[in-house]
C-alpha cells in the first residue's frame, strides 16, 4: 500500500525531554529484551511486555519489580512475518505485541504469534483468553497476528487485528464479538496494519494505520469521523488524561506529541535516547513512558527497487539497546 511514503519525522520541539535517571531499577538477572509494550494502572504501577524470559512484569512507581504476570501461561512460539510475498518463520520467543491496562486495571496484552488477546486481573491471575491457538483467521472467534486492544467505559472492548487481517474487532464485556469494521486498502476507512488503538475522554476512537501513515478517528460504533494523513510510520498511540496524543515512531526513532485536532505540536528524536520506540503511555503525574524495542531498522539490500515498506527493512540490532524509559516534558 502507499508507495509513496510520507516524510520522516524530523526534530522539531520547543520543549525539552529528559529521561528520569536509574529507571527501571530491575534485578541483575532481569534483562529486557525487545520491549514491545508499557502501561500503567491506577496505582501508578507500570506494566511492561518484552519478548524475553519474564515476558510480562509489574513494577512499582520507582521501577523496581513488584512481581512477574503470567508465568506458566505465557510461552514460547514461533511467529511469521507476513511483509514479503510468502510466510517467513522467526525465532521462537514470547511474541507479546500490544499492552493495554483497562479502567479497573486488568492488564491486556496480545500475542501475535499464538493469535490470541488475553487479560489478567490486578492481582495477575488470567481471567480472560479469546482466539483459537495457533489457528488464524478472520471471525468472531479468530484473530490473525492481533495488535492491541482499548477497553470502553463500558466494559465493552476492541481488538486491532493489524498484522494478518485489517480490522477493528468489538466485542462486548464478557467476550462474544458483536461486529468488526475496516479491511487491506488505503481509502478511508480501510487499514493496512491498524496497530494501536486508543480512546479519548470523549469517546473518540484513534487507531494508528501505520503503513498507510495515518491516524484515523472513529466512534465506538466505527462510523469514520477524520483521517490524519503525513505521519510516517506511527507505531504507538495513546490519548493522555491532559488532552494530548502521543505517539512513538519507531523508525524515525521518534516521539510525537498532537493535539485533539491531528496538529503535531512536538517532535522529539533524541540522540542515543530511542532506538525503536514502539508503545508509550502516560501516569497522572504527567510522565511519559516508552516501549523501546532496541532494534534499529536499515534499508535491506535485497528488497532494491520495492517500496519502503516493512519487507524493505532489516534490524541492524536485534534488541541490543531494548529498554523501558520514563520521561518528563519540561519548559514550552
Amino acid at each position: 500500500m502507499n508507495p509513496v511514503r510520507a516524510p520522516s519525522f524530523r526534530p522539531a520541539s520547543a520543549a525539552r525531554l529528559a529521561a528520569v535517571p536509574d529507571w527501571p531499577r530491575l534485578p541483575p538477572d532481569l534483562a529486557l529484551d525487545r520491549v514491545v509494550g508499557i502501561g500503567v494502572d491506577s496505582r501508578g504501577l507500570v506494566y511492561v511486555a518484552h519478548r524475553g524470559d519474564r515476558p510480562l512484569l509489574c513494577l512499582r512507581p520507582d521501577g523496581t519489580l513488584l512481581r512477574e504476570v503470567g508465568a506458566g501461561v505465557l510461552r514460547r512460539s514461533v511467529a511469521y512475518d507476513l511483509t514479503g510475498p510468502a510466510p517467513r518463520a522467526m525465532p521462537a520467543r514470547y511474541w507479546l505485541h500490544g499492552l493495554h491496562v483497562d479502567p479497573w486495571d486488568h492488564v491486556w496484552v496480545t500475542d501475535v504469534s499464538r493469535h490470541l488477546v488475553l487479560r489478567f486481573d490486578p492481582a495477575g491471575a488470567l481471567v480472560l483468553t479469546l482466539g483459537v491457538e495457533g489457528e488464524p483467521g478472520c471471525d468472531g472467534r479468530r484473530f490473525n497476528q492481533p495488535t492491541h486492544v482499548c477497553v470502553l467505559p463500558s466494559g465493552d472492548f476492541l481488538v486491532t487485528d493489524g498484522y494478518g487481517n485489517s480490522r477493528v474487532a468489538c466485542f462486548s464485556a464478557r467476550g462474544e464479538f458483536l461486529r468488526s469494521w475496516g479491511e487491506r486498502g488505503v481509502a478511508p476507512g480501510e487499514f493496512h496494519t491498524p496497530h494501536v488503538v486508543t480512546r479519548d475522554a470523549t469517546g473518540l476512537l484513534y487507531v494508528s494505520d501505520r503503513e498507510n501513515d495515518r491516524i484515523q478517528i472513529f466512534d465506538a460504533s466505527g462510523r469514520l469521523h477524520a483521517v490524519w494523513p503525513g505521519l510516517h510510520g506511527v507505531d504507538g498511540l495513546h490519548a493522555a488524561a491532559d488532552g494530548w496524543l502521543y505517539g512513538s515512531c519507531g523508525v524515525d526513532h521518534a516521539l510525537l506529541r498532537l493535539d485533539r485536532s491531528g496538529v503535531v505540536r512536538d517532535v522529539w528524536v533524541e540522540p542515543g535516547l530511542f532506538t525503536y520506540p514502539h508503545a508509550v503511555s502516560t501516569d497522572g503525574a504527567g510522565a511519559v513512558y516508552v516501549a523501546d524495542t532496541g532494534d534499529d531498522w536499515v534499508l535491506d539490500p535485497a528488497s532494491a527497487g520495492l517500496p519502503r515498506r516493512r519487507y524493505g527493512l532489516r534490524p541492524r540490532t536485534g534488541g541490543e539497546g531494548s529498554r523501558a524509559v520514563k520521561l518528563r516534558v519540561t519548559g514550552a
